[in-house]
């Protein structure tokens, strides 16, 4: 998962994890693909990501429904190779959208994002953060750069495999950003489902399971927040071996646990359903 909390309960837009999208590909290889990252041909991709977080907060018994909309436009470049490809994000479009009953409706733009998000990945998709943009506050309540370096692109096993083969990864991150603390895990069971076809392309298909926990801690506005919360998750990526990227991804998953906020007497509950998209775009 992904992860960003604001003090009107703004959730994890970046913690389910990663992403990518529909795209044409090349036919199906006769061999099982390797499946590593590498350069990409041309060495340019955009991807579109839409991310919704439901949320319900129970405040000793009155319950508070938030809904967070994070949509973006992302035109990366490639460089490097091997274990330090180097991935240069723009982000071109995003919105941001939270609504809650105690505070309205927020909103934030590619306005509130200055700069480019650069990471490195090594050939299983491992990331490491480089340079983060600045971020308006409201932008950062749903924006983790931190979280997006290590999670963007699922994890790969970095060697071919065979239809029904499984394998696990974990994704770690600990991250000290200006408006907050992340510190989590998440826990991938990988299955090798097979060949399937998207509009007339030939993709790899593999479906994963997903465990997370997950501690961020936010302040804004002189209130502090501490999210503690865990739960599973369910989803699949399509891979383009001709091009070396995934192209479509989905996520669905459910999180529970506690929040504290210094002005409540006691933890409030949470009860949270984050579903992810992501596609690769065609001629970006």
């Amino acid at each position: 998962m992904r992860a960003r909390v604001a003090v009107t309960a703004l959730v994890l837009a970046t913690s389910l994890m990663a992403c990518a999208g529909s795209g044409s590909g090349t036919g199906g290889p006769s061999a099982p693909p390797a499946l590593a990252y590498a350069m990409p041909p041309g060495g340019t991709a955009t991807y579109v990501q839409s991310d919704t977080v439901e949320m319900v907060i129970d405040m000793g018994g009155q319950l508070a429904n938030v809904t967070v909309q994070m949509d973006a436009t992302l035109d990366m470049t490639f460089s490097g190779g091997g274990d330090a490809l180097e991935v240069t994000t723009n982000f071109r479009e995003f919105e941001l959208s939270a609504t809650n009953p105690l505070a309205g409706t927020q909103r934030a733009d590619e306005s509130q994002i200055d700069g480019p998000l650069v990471f490195t990945i090594d050939r299983t998709g491992e990331g490491t953060l480089v340079s983060a943009p600045e971020l308006g506050e409201i932008a950062a309540t749903g924006l983790s750069p931190a979280s997006m370096a290590a999670g963007f692109f699922p994890r790969l096993p970095a060697r071919a495999v065979t239809v029904g083969e499984m394998w696990t990864d974990t994704v770690s991150i600990d991250a000290v950003e200006e408006f907050g603390t992340t510190e989590g895990r998440t826990i991938y069971d990988f299955h090798a489902v097979g060949d399937t076809v998207v509009d007339g392309m030939t993709y790899l298909k593999v479906s994963f399971t997903s465990f997370d926990e997950r501690l961020a801690q936010s302040q804004q506005m002189g209130t502090e927040i501490i999210q503690d919360v865990a739960g599973e998750g369910v989803g699949f990526y399509l891979w383009d071996a001709a091009r070396n990227l995934i192209v479509q991804q989905s996520i669905e998953g459910r999180l529970e646990g506690a929040m504290e906020v210094s002005m409540a007497p006691a933890p409030l509950g949470i009860d949270m359903v984050v579903v992810q998209h992501l596609r690769l775009v065609e001629g970006n």
